[in-house]
């Protein structure tokens, strides 16, 4: 096997590492906010702003799940099996999961990141005392756009680097 299809096989294996900590904070994310789950569905049987806001937070979260795992199966998928896969795949995966991620992102990020967020509707709720999962989900989600962003760049570099070398 030629040194670059192992350098990029390796690159491969280091964004699915990468993938597994996003996993990691998705996880605990998700579950710190189910622990007010009950209490969010209450609150959105009578107000619509709140029912509006469930629904952005399961969305958006769910986003992240994926986002991660569909990043995690193909890098393993190219990591272990890259001389066996047609040429049309090893070339056009990398690509397609960098859009699926910039996508996921933005949509992350336009519900949850309060430095970036412009738009009304955006969710920025300060620290509150009593609600420690909750401010623990919210610091883990923002955690997980760092992870987001990284995997973007991995996806870049090997897009970028197959594409130099002829191969994927």
């Amino acid at each position: 096997m030629p040194p670059s299809t192992l350098y990029l096989q390796a690159m491969y294996a280091c964004q699915a590492v990468v993938c597994c900590y996003g996993g990691f904070q998705s996880y605990h994310a998700i579950t710190n906010l189910q622990k007010y789950e009950k209490m969010s569905q209450k609150l959105a049987e009578w107000s619509d702003t709140a029912k509006e806001h469930l629904s952005r937070t399961r969305t958006t979260q769910t986003t992240g799940a994926l986002a991660v795992l569909a990043s995690f199966i193909t890098a393993t998928t190219l990591a272990i099996g890259n001389p066996y896969l047609p040429t049309w795949l090893r070339f056009s995966a990398s690509p397609t999961m960098l859009v699926a991620v910039l996508f996921a992102r933005g949509h992350i990020k336009n519900y949850w990141n309060p430095q970036d967020n412009k738009k009304e509707g955006g969710m920025k709720v300060p620290a509150v005392s009593n609600l420690e999962s909750y401010n623990a989900a919210q610091h883990q989600t923002e955690e997980l756009l760092q992870t987001l962003e990284y995997l973007e760049y991995g996806w870049v570099a090997t897009s970028f680097i197959a594409g130099m070398l002829g191969k994927a």
